[in-house]
C-alpha cells in the first residue's frame, strides 16, 4: 500500500524531482511558539557502520524488518531519520539565517496546529555546509531508529546486488545515504514520556507509598495547581486522585552510570518493577505510555484511579553520553514534538 501511495504522488505529479543536489531547511513549530530549523540531508550508511551515527535504543526486529521491506519496494525514504549533533554553532546560525532571508517553498499548517516550512538552499552553498560537517565528531539519532536501521539494511542489500551484477560501487551511489533531517543539540527539547500502569500488584494504594517511602522516595502531597514534576530527579505520582511528588534522594542515584541515573531507569527499578512487577515495560500489558504532548489532562484522563507517573523530561546531554557509553536508553524515555511529515520530502535511490 505504501508504494501504490507513492506511484500515486508521483502519477498525480504531486512530487516535484530536484536535478541539483543541495541542501534543504524544514522547520516546524507549534502555533505562537519558535520554530525548530533542521537541515535535510544525506547521511552515510557507512558513518552509520562504522558508529559515528550513534544510537540509543533497541530496535524491534518485526518493525526493523517491515520498515526494511517497505523502503525496498518504494525505493525511497520517505520521511527523514532525525539526527542531532554537538557545537556546530557556525552551522546553526547559517540555517537560521538563511530561513530569515529566503522565501520557503512551501508553508502549511498541519490538523495538529503544526506550521511546516521548507527552504531550497542555493546549491552554492553546499561546500560551507560540507566543510563544517567536518569538524563534527560524530551525529546521533535522536527519533528514527528502525527507520535508521531500515534505510541501512536496504543500502546493504543494494550494494551487495550491485557487486554480484559486475557492477562498481563508488559508495557515492543513492543506496549508500539515508535522509536525514538534522538539528543541533543545544535547540532541542525532549518532551516528558510519561507512565500509566493498571493495577497496584495486589498492594492498596496506601502500602504503594508506605513501601516507596521504605526504599529511600521522598513522598508529599502536590501543593502546586500544576503537577507535573520542575526538577530533575523528581517525578510526579497520581494515586487514587491524587498527585504527589516524588524526589529521589542522592544516595539512590548511580551518578557513574549513563543509564542507571536516569529518573526513569530508577523509577523502573525500584518502583515499576520492584513493587509493582512488571518486570519488562516493552511486553507487560498493565502499564501504557503518554506522550508528554498529550499533556497531564490526557495522564488523568486515563489512569482509571490506578496509578499514574509523571516524568520530568530527559536531558539531550543524558540521551548522548548513554549513546557515547554504547548503552541503550530504557524503553519510551524520550518523546519528541513536532515531528516531520512523512512523504513531504522524499529520497529515491537505483538497484
Amino acid at each position: 500500500m505504501g508504494k501504490d501511495n507513492l506511484d500515486k504522488f508521483k502519477q498525480q505529479k504531486w512530487l516535484e524531482k530536484d536535478t541539483e543536489s543541495r541542501f534543504y531547511i524544514y522547520s516546524q513549530a507549534f502555533e505562537g511558539k519558535q520554530p525548530q530549523y533542521g537541515l535535510l540531508s544525506a547521511s552515510s550508511i557507512e558513518d552509520y557502520e562504522k558508529g559515528l551515527i550513534k544510537k540509543h535504543e533497541k530496535t524491534l526486529q518485526k518493525k526493523e524488518e517491515d520498515r526494511t521491506r517497505l523502503n525496498d519496494a518504494q525505493n525511497a525514504n520517505i520521511e527523514p531519520v532525525f539526527l542531532t549533533y554537538k557545537n556546530g554553532d557556525a552551522i546553526s546560525e547559517k540555517v537560521c539565517s538563511l530561513a530569515k532571508s529566503l522565501e520557503p517553498i512551501y508553508s502549511i499548517q498541519t490538523d495538529d496546529s503544526v506550521q511546516h516550512n521548507f527552504w531550497k538552499i542555493d546549491a552554492s552553498e553546499n561546500r560551507f555546509f560540507v566543510e563544517e560537517f567536518k569538524n563534527i565528531d560524530c551525529a546521533y539519532v535522536a527519533d528514527g531508529h528502525h527507520r535508521t536501521a531500515a534505510a541501512y539494511n536496504v543500502g546493504k542489500q543494494r550494494r551487495e546486488q550491485a557487486l554480484k551484477q559486475g557492477l562498481k560501487v563508488s559508495g557515492e551511489e543513492d543506496f549508500n545515504y539515508i535522509m536525514s533531517l538534522i538539528y543541533p543539540a543545544k535547540e532541542l527539547q525532549i518532551m516528558d514520556y510519561n507512565r500509566i500502569v493498571t493495577d497496584l500488584n495486589g498492594l492498596t494504594g496506601k502500602q504503594l507509598i508506605v513501601r516507596m517511602v521504605e526504599v529511600g522516595i521522598d513522598i508529599s502531597v502536590v501543593r502546586d495547581v500544576d503537577p507535573k514534576p520542575k526538577f530533575k530527579h523528581t517525578f510526579s505520582m497520581l494515586l487514587e486522585g491524587v498527585w504527589f511528588s516524588c524526589a529521589i534522594p542522592e544516595h539512590l542515584i548511580n551518578q557513574s552510570d549513563p543509564v542507571k541515573r536516569l529518573d526513569v531507569q530508577i523509577l523502573n527499578d525500584l518502583v515499576i518493577d520492584g513493587l509493582l512487577g512488571i518486570k519488562d515495560v516493552r511486553t507487560d500489558k498493565r502499564i501504557e505510555f503518554v506522550g508528554g504532548i498529550r499533556g497531564i489532562g490526557e495522564l488523568e484522563r486515563r489512569y482509571d484511579r490506578k496509578v499514574a507517573f509523571a516524568m520530568y523530561p530527559v536531558s539531550i546531554e543524558d540521551l548522548m553520553s548513554v549513546a557515547d557509553a554504547g548503552l541503550i536508553m530504557p524503553p519510551k524515555s524520550t518523546w519528541f514534538e513536532p515531528k516531520p511529515r512523512s512523504g513531504f520530502c522524499i529520497r529515491q535511490f537505483d538497484i
